[in-house]
């Protein structure tokens, strides 16, 4: 994350852009610049995903100077982390520097798990509807159908998504009139494959019988608990703060709430929408590839 930032909201600056992604207001060309070094560095993209790792350490039992002295983190900070405790996605770049200071913390004492990042990004099959039948989710994704068994699931990643509209340069100091709702992910990971399976609850076509349970979220819920009962549940995504990206198109029942094709799409004006999917995919994904290696 470049510490560069929008000169009229002053808002951080994390995609090269000749706009603000969050005000609309036009970034100076040495911010977009800025911007565009840093991405270069932190994120070379896919093609080059597989000779970067991912340090992921196990803050377990340890105290809050111990991962102020071992992380080189301000107190307060470590603080807030030692009392999180658990696992913590502590840094990621090239192979040469992680390795160097994935030795100097095992040195220190910690448990450092190295996590190719190209199995963190691991894009996740969407299913877009199904139902349940104990331990066995019937699912499709777009028209092809596919099986989940509870024995195969080793994990279960869950957290919140956020969903805001991009705000305008003009409207910056308008009162907001209208906000959507936020949302949720469920991620069904396996030992034996690294993609895994995302259920959104409300883009999601329920079977004939629909939502037993009154509400798509608690129906899901309660799919998960029957079918995965045995997998630990991650659910520390929703103590990250959230990082905005626009959002991608829909896969599944929302398409057609949409009014594609109908003459009810989007106007040219309306509002960029932007939530924190990307977020939790990378998150799940290198929990995933962490309890993988346990």
């Amino acid at each position: 994350m470049t510490a560069a930032s929008c000169p009229a909201c002053r808002r951080p600056v994390a995609l090269a852009r000749p706009t603000c992604l969050y005000c609309g207001a036009a970034l100076p060309a040495e911010t977009e610049a800025a911007v565009a070094r840093a991405d270069a560095a932190e994120d070379p993209g896919p093609g080059t995903a597989a000779d970067r790792l991912l340090l992921v350490v196990d803050l377990g039992g340890l105290s809050p100077a111990d991962v102020a002295r071992t992380l080189l983190l301000p107190p307060f900070e470590a603080g807030l982390r030692a009392r999180q405790g658990g696992l913590h996605l502590h840094l990621a770049g090239e192979r040469p520097e992680m390795d160097a200071e994935g030795a100097r913390l095992e040195a220190a004492g910690l448990r450092v798990l190295r996590i190719p990042e190209s199995e963190a990004r691991t894009p996740p099959l969407v299913a877009t509807g199904g139902e349940c039948s104990g331990a066995r989710l019937r699912l499709r994704s777009g028209r092809r159908p596919f099986e989940v068994l509870g024995e195969d699931v080793m994990l279960v990643v869950e957290g919140p998504i956020q969903r805001e509209y991009q705000s305008r340069q003009v409207e910056r100091k308008k009162m907001p009139t209208a906000t959507l709702e936020a949302s949720h992910r469920f991620h069904l990971h396996f030992r034996s494959e690294s993609r895994p399976v995302e259920l959104d609850p409300a883009n999601f076509a329920f079977g004939a019988r629909g939502t037993v349970a009154g509400s798509s979220f608690l129906e899901m819920k309660a799919w998960i608990a029957e079918l995965a009962s045995h997998a630990p549940v991650d659910d520390g995504f929703r103590r990250l703060p959230p990082a905005l990206s626009p959002e991608a198109p829909d896969e599944g029942a929302a398409v057609s709430l949409r009014g594609v094709g109908s003459g009810l799409a989007r106007a040219k004006d309306a509002h960029a929408i932007l939530d924190n999917v990307a977020q939790f995919r990378f998150y799940s994904g290198w929990r995933a590839a962490v309890e993988r290696r346990r």
